[in-house]
């Protein structure tokens, strides 16, 4: 009798276990996932990006071309190969160095992050995107919180450290929705971004830009 019980005993525990299990299962599967809204597009992003590809290319042009400036018989001196050579990487270098400062924090996309409905505050995540020194994207997670006026020349902000918490989330936001090769990181202090403040924005880019420290 008593083997009897405690085999009853048992069964009634797995299956108590079996139906906890199918309950936290299907309470994981209904909670919502993180999702993304674009309301802001850098105006001259595709113009910027034309701007950084051609510059880099016309760098890469020129130093490719430098051998052939020494290359074969010719009158000019090769003091004066090396002055023209130096003059055409110098130059091309220097607009390509002015270009990539220029553009690095230019905004060319602003996602809100949210799970049911946008609520646009402080402590709402944003992605923030701009280009790398190619013109690839380059995405980073930030909280209006952070962003405070800047005060160099073509910057709205810059970033401010997260407190614990909002650090904290922001670990859990990128565990959740980084995918694929574009890995997207987390905005560091001292981080610049630039955005364009006046003209026809979103009602929401206006509530983000209320929800900063400030813009230059």
């Amino acid at each position: 009798m008593n083997t009897i019980s405690a085999t009853l005993l048992r069964n009634a525990g797995r299956v108590q276990l079996l139906r906890s299990t199918r309950l936290q299962h299907r309470f994981q599967s209904t909670q919502p996932v993180w999702q993304t809204k674009e309301i802001y597009q850098g105006g001259l992003a595709k113009a910027a990006k034309v701007m950084k590809l051609a510059s880099v290319a016309s760098f890469v042009g020129a130093s490719c071309a430098v051998p052939f400036f020494f290359a074969g018989e010719s009158d000019v001196p090769s003091a004066a190969r090396t002055i023209l050579a130096v003059t055409t990487i110098g130059m091309t270098g220097s607009s390509t160095a002015i270009i990539t400062w220029a553009l690095r924090p230019y905004i060319t996309s602003l996602k809100l992050v949210y799970k049911d409905h946008p609520q646009i505050d402080p402590h709402t995540p944003l992605l923030i995107e701009t280009m790398t020194f190619l013109a690839q994207s380059k995405t980073r997670l930030v909280f209006p919180e952070q962003l405070a006026p800047a005060t160099m020349p073509l910057t709205s902000w810059v970033v401010e450290p997260p407190s614990e918490s909002l650090a904290s989330k922001a670990q859990q936001i990128l565990s959740q929705i980084n995918s694929g090769q574009n890995k997207i990181t987390i905005a560091q202090p001292g981080d610049q971004f630039y955005a364009h403040s006046q003209g026809q924005i979103s009602a929401e880019m206006q509530q983000v830009l209320a929800a900063t420290k400030g813009i230059q």
